[in-house]
């Protein structure tokens, strides 16, 4: 994974870099690459190689980024994302979940992380986007994914390596079609008993409703409901939308 706002280095680059034609004697010296354990092309930070080369000492990948627990508003949020989406997109991402859910609610505003929204921009590789599907698929089965046309273009390729922006693959996995879409009764035929499946769905709601009747929860309260009702915090964040949204 190449860490948002970092830039990754092939091989040959890093070699360049040091006047080499190979790195085989002088790898293991080396800062650690930021790519994943295991793969077939190693990628190195782009700061640590040149801080290496200069003979200082190597920075952490955080090193010089903005306070990464610093709260950001929505606005905020959105504007820290690369190729900021438009407020409506951001709004969708956040729905979908592709955006995780805030990491607290101050005074009715959703608030998130700086951390938080900045790994929405990770570049993953082939492997990476692949585990970050919710509802995982084989290697090969994803091979033939990315062959066939049926997942997103790569938003860039590093040392020949096609990445992809987390939040490139959550939209994807969010919307694709068989995610929503499919199933149910045929068209035309009408239900004949209440689906015990809704009638859960809205007794939880009528319970998070009376823990918070304004659509207001506290994150430690929010994360406790979402662990005892076996359901993600993200689903719990758009139930309590849905509160505020009924109130208005």
């Amino acid at each position: 994974m190449i860490p948002a706002g970092r830039t990754g280095l092939g091989t040959a680059e890093v070699a360049a870099l040091l006047n080499r034609k190979t790195l085989r004697t002088v790898r293991e010296s080396l800062p650690a690459p930021i790519s994943r354990e295991g793969a077939r092309t190693p990628i190195w930070d782009a700061e640590q190689i040149k801080a290496h080369v200069a003979g200082d000492s190597v920075p952490e990948l955080s090193a010089g980024m903005p306070d990464t627990d610093e709260l950001l508003d929505a606005e905020r949020a959105r504007l820290e994302l690369q190729d900021a989406p438009t407020p409506e997109d951001f709004d969708a991402h956040v729905r979908d979940g592709s955006v995780p859910a805030p990491d607290t609610v101050i005074d009715g505003v959703p608030h998130w992380k700086r951390a938080t929204i900045r790994r929405c921009d990770d570049l993953l590789d082939r492997e990476e986007a692949r585990l970050e599907l919710r509802n995982q698929i084989t290697a090969g089965a994803w091979g033939s994914y990315i062959h066939e046309g049926r997942v997103p273009d790569p938003d860039t390729t590093v040392a020949g390596v096609p990445h992809w922006k987390r939040l490139t693959i959550r939209s994807w996995d969010a919307n694709r079609p068989g995610e929503r879409a499919g199933g149910g009764r045929p068209k035309g035929v009408k239900e004949t008993k209440p689906r015990a499946r809704n009638a859960e769905k809205e007794a939880r709601r009528a319970r998070l409703q009376e823990l918070a009747p304004d659509g207001e929860l506290p994150a430690p309260a929010l994360a406790k409901f979402a662990e005892a009702e076996g359901i993600s915090e993200r689903t719990v964040f758009r139930l309590l939308q849905s509160i505020r949204e009924a109130n208005a």
